[in-house]
């Protein structure tokens, strides 16, 4: 009776300590993946702006230039990585990527949605290393995020 109670003991520990690994895996995965959206969208701020970055974006997913426009009126703050992200969950569950920048701005990190749609974070990390790789052949511009030109 003792071996059985002390191996019931043994395995709930086992199993808690099981969790709690996998919660601090999601962590880390949501604190990488937006870690590397922001890091994209100063990349495109500093190598010509949204406009390029757009256009980037357009080429990775094959969505419209207008229309990644159109969401980065809707939603200023998601940047070109948010496009990005948002349209390839899109593209891999069919629904509009705009349903994907909402729950993202409410306050579901990417991960979580990609976690949430049954979509891949390697998927979704490779595109944004292709965006990474088009961004990054642009000339810098020096500018840094938010900063104003005033003509003198």
């Amino acid at each position: 009776m003792r071996k059985l109670i002390y191996s019931l003991m043994v395995a709930t520990v086992s199993l808690g300590l099981t969790a709690g690994m996998a919660r601090g895996d999601d962590r880390t995965a949501k604190d990488e993946l937006e870690s590397r959206a922001h890091t994209l969208n100063d990349l495109a701020d500093k190598r010509g702006g949204m406009k390029e970055a757009i256009h980037d974006v357009s080429v990775e997913t094959g969505v419209p230039v207008d229309r990644l426009q159109k969401m980065r009126d809707e939603h200023p703050d998601a940047g070109a990585a948010g496009l990005l992200i948002a349209c390839v969950l899109a593209d891999n569950t069919k629904k509009p990527a705009e349903q994907f920048l909402s729950r993202h701005v409410s306050g579901k990190g990417w991960a979580a949605i990609a976690r949430d749609n049954n979509v891949p974070l390697d998927k979704i990390d490779n595109r944004l290393s292709n965006l990474e790789r088009e961004l990054g052949a642009m000339p810098a511009t020096g500018r840094d995020q938010g900063s104003v030109y005033r003509n003198k």
